[in-house]
């Protein structure tokens, strides 16, 4: 297995010193315990670096220049996350790949945009591209009942833990595209256990996963005039950064589960698996060919 860590922003950096930061009983360290339990001791040998959601927090030149000197003074290969993007976001991508195309050409880039991986294509830079976990429809909606989670009906279940990407349509698309690889989360309704007929080599993230997003940011409006909230085009001062809320439905149609917990972190919203379900997890990985842990401290 494979081990990756995802810094989204240089200010996190420090994570490459402190993997497990947290007291003890927290979370991260008792994966830390966990990992340790049953791979021994974990190497990361991958730094995943930059921005998934938003493209208002795509890092500039400088700082994706530092990352990659830390990556080589920790002897990590590089991997660039992209957002999904409008055409402004699109030129900021292309100012930062074009930068990454004369410095580590031989780069993996994280696409979550088709406009983006059309465009490496296009300039026929020698990136690998990887399909980002946005590009992957597979549901991950906590309002999925129990009872569909758990049924003895595999049929209907296999339904909700599949997606386009298993179909030889998509796989040919994307062998057009040069990308061998994409990127999973953890649904509450488990992997494909068919994972490995999908045709492709998979990372799954752990211990975040991805709800929805979208380009209206709930937190950048904090505080701001009435007439500029929940504005694409307003200006950002990425309150998101020390912020999270932590969710709860009143209505009672998202029950609470004891698998996971529900936040908002910027423009997205995530779920982060208990101890336990990544244990599932990582039985999972390991039983449908998962071959990359990407470990996320933190998502945003």
């Amino acid at each position: 297995m494979e081990w990756a860590l995802a810094i989204p922003r240089l200010q996190t950096s420090t994570r490459l010193k402190d993997l497990w930061f947290g007291p003890k009983g927290s979370l991260l360290n008792d994966l830390k315990k966990d990992f340790e339990d049953r791979f021994g001791f974990i190497r990361f040998t991958r730094l995943y670096y930059g921005q998934e959601f938003c493209e208002k927090a795509i890092s500039g030149k400088e700082d994706m220049k530092k990352a990659l000197y830390l990556s080589e003074e920790e002897g990590m290969n590089f991997t660039c996350v992209t957002p999904y993007v409008t055409e402004k976001g699109l030129t900021k991508v292309k100012v930062l790949l074009s930068q990454l195309a004369k410095e580590r050409p031989e780069s993996e880039v994280v696409i979550n945009d088709w406009g983006v991986l059309d465009w490496i294509i296009d300039e026929q830079l020698t990136f690998t591209p990887i399909l980002g976990r946005l590009l992957n429809k597979v549901l991950r909606d906590p309002r999925i009942p129990k009872n569909l989670m758990n049924s003895s009906n595999s049929e209907k279940t296999h339904y909700f833990q599949t997606s386009c990407l298993a179909g030889l349509g998509m796989k040919n698309l994307l062998d057009q595209y040069s990308v061998k690889r994409i990127e999973l989360d953890h649904p509450p309704q488990g992997l494909d256990p068919e994972l490995l007929d999908w045709g492709y080599q998979t990372s799954l993230y752990l211990p975040f996963g991805v709800v929805t997003t979208g380009r209206l940011c709930l937190i950048q409006s904090w505080g701001v005039e009435v007439k500029d909230k929940f504005r694409s085009s307003s200006r950002c001062d990425q309150k998101c950064l020390p912020y999270w809320l932590e969710m709860t439905d009143l209505s009672g149609r998202v029950r609470k589960n004891a698998d996971w917990e529900l936040m908002q972190k910027g423009n997205t919203i995530f779920y982060r698996l208990s101890r336990e379900s990544v244990a599932k997890a990582i039985d999972s990985a390991d039983s449908t060919g998962v071959n990359r842990i990407v470990f996320q401290p933190e998502p945003l």
